[in-house]
């Protein structure tokens, strides 16, 4: 979530392949593994407009490592491997890893399983379903040319298979907990041209890339039974761009597009389909007319089509400006301000609903659109860091649902609506850091509080503190921290349905230490939930029903890890 805004209404890449990722409501919509992320970058709200098609409520940019990240100074090939061992859930995991790069050539396998119990929450209660079976696998291969030319091809594979609640992000409702086999798979792959000595006038990219999530929930007698099925969602992409350097700045220009197909086998009718395809242009301009000034400005104009289920055909045009700006009122202290206005094309229906239903479409339906905006001050003063931040965003046109007639109708939903503000401090050291952020988020639908079971659209936030704190001693090669996250109590009015949600605290203790002497060694302990506290996360589908009964989060948690690198 982002602001309170879910994030398939947002554009999310890894490794610049963009995920289509609407499943099932009640399923992930996407698993990443952090081993070898690299970053993750975040456009809260207003995106440019080289950040893809479909940015309704921002951003989402996740890369992982590439072979010069990861080899150590003067080395042309290395490994690791590493082990890790969790005390809640009693799960083992084992990660490994090979590059090397030769004469232009680079390359680059990475592997890791895991596998453990249920976990118990705060009150030593097992929560059932949720085992761990999880398989992570990554491939990389590139050639850079002495020019700076260079190929790139990327592949990977996550895939999380265990038993699983029927509705897997609940642990009962009403009162009932049936489980299955549910498997969940991620596949991306990518091959993409660069350039890495770019000239003023010629910085390319190009990229073609494959995109495919699927579930499968086998039927115990091959016939149909509600919960039971198979789905995909299987995505095809492109871009071509170019940045070349202007008298005011960096301009990034091209095109892209996405071919979108679903498919859903609920073992009882034949195959449901549908497709959405996306051509766009863009360009986005960034720099600085002053040197006061930064500035960063926008225009992509997109052409969507849609195939529904019910064999209906639509196709819209539209136009997605933005513009962001800061100016230095002094050299410490900034102030800025961004406006998006997005164009979301008809988004497709989450995969996994036409396990239960049939639907048809309602012939006038219109394409989804956002306004974002944001205003924000920043100060920074020696080791001091401090952020103010008042955003909004508004989507309308949003998917719903008319499940009162028979079949059921797909309609425009009313509007979604996130405002808030977001305050941070942090302030660092020689060999420490310490920081507190608070954010205040309003999330609305329909002019109503939102529940955590608007699924696809949003969930509440409320009032949050987060806290942290690290420490280093260089010289010994040992680390220090500690993390906390807390929720206020969210409070809905008399007239609404839901039910409150409680408030809670989280407290994470973490040490590691890697050997000044042997720095291809590295342990790390984390004691999670320090306290053993019973908690349901502030992001959890369902708490917020009264006959749902939401996961809660896992109790203590004590995770053992070591790394050797070759």
């Amino acid at each position: 979530y982002v602001n309170g805004i879910e994030e398939q209404n947002l554009n999310v890449q890894v490794d610049g392949v963009r995920q289509s990722n609407n499943i099932w409501h009640h399923n992930a919509n996407g698993l990443i593994d952090p081993t070898l992320l690299k970053s993750v970058s975040v456009d809260a709200g207003v995106a440019g407009a080289d950040a893809g098609p479909g940015a309704v409520g921002g951003s989402l940019r996740y890369e992982t490592r590439d072979v010069a990240d990861l080899l150590a100074p003067g080395r042309n090939f290395g490994s690791f491997i590493g082990s890790g061992y969790e005390s809640n859930a009693e799960t083992f995991s084992q990660t490994g890893a090979i590059y090397g790069r030769s004469n232009g050539f680079e390359a680059l396998g990475y592997v890791t399983h895991a596998e453990g119990k249920n976990y118990e929450d705060g009150s030593g209660t097992e929560v059932e379903g949720t085992g761990v079976n999880l398989l992570s696998t990554l491939a990389k291969a590139a050639y850079t040319s002495d020019r700076g030319h260079r190929i790139e091809v990327n592949g990977q594979y996550m895939v999380d298979d265990d038993i699983r609640p029927f509705r897997a992000n609940f642990a009962t409702v009403r009162d009932t907990l049936t489980l299955a086999p549910n498997k969940f798979a991620r596949s991306t792959g990518s091959i993409e041209y660069s350039n890495t000595q770019p000239t003023e006038r010629f910085d390319p990219l190009l990229r073609l890339s494959y995109n495919k999530t699927e579930i499968d929930r086998p039927s115990a007698d091959g016939n149909f039974a509600r919960g039971y099925f198979n789905a995909l969602v299987e995505s095809i992409g492109g871009l071509a761009q170019n940045t070349l350097q202007t008298p005011i700045g960096r301009l990034t220009a091209g095109v892209d597009f996405y071919e979108d197909q679903t498919e859903t086998d609920n073992f009882r009718d034949p195959l449901f389909e549908e497709n959405a395809t996306n051509v766009g242009a863009f360009a986005q301009l960034r720099g600085s007319p002053t040197s006061r000034l930064e500035l960063s400005t926008g225009l992509r104009v997109d052409y969507n089509e849609f195939e529904s289920v019910d064999d209906k055909s639509y196709d819209d045009t539209g136009v997605s400006p933005n513009l962001s700006a800061r100016y230095a009122i002094t050299p410490d202290l900034g102030i800025r301000g961004a406006y998006a206005y997005v164009f979301g094309g008809l988004p497709l229906t989450a995969v996994g609903n036409f396990h239960a239903l049939q639907y048809v479409y309602e012939d006038s339906l219109k394409s989804q659109q956002a306004s974002n905006g944001t205003v924000s001050l920043d100060y920074q003063l020696s080791g001091l860091a401090l952020t103010a931040e008042y955003f909004t965003t508004t989507i309308k046109n949003s998917a719903a649902y008319n499940e009162e007639d028979t079949p059921a109708i797909r309609i425009n939903g009313p509007a979604l609506e996130t405002t808030g503000f977001n305050l941070g401090a942090v302030h660092t050291w020689e060999n420490a850091e310490a920081g507190v952020s608070y954010v205040n988020t309003d999330v609305k639908y329909n002019n109503a509080d939102i529940g955590t079971n608007a699924f696809a659209l949003g969930t509440p936030v409320g009032e949050m503190f987060k806290l942290h704190g690290a420490w280093g001693m260089p010289a010994l090669g040992l680390k220090f921290g500690a993390t906390s996250e807390i929720a206020l109590s969210f409070d809905y009015p008399a007239s609404s349905s839901n039910v409150d949600l409680d408030s809670y605290q989280v407290f994470n203790l973490y040490s590691q230490w890697q050997p000044t002497a042997l720095d291809s060694l590295l342990l790390r302990v984390e004691v999670n939930n320090v306290a053993d506290d019973e908690y349901i996360n502030r992001y959890t589908s369902g708490a917020s029903l009264g006959f749902v009964q939401p996961l809660k989060d896992p109790g203590r948690n004590i995770v053992v890890s070591t790394r050797y690198t070759f």
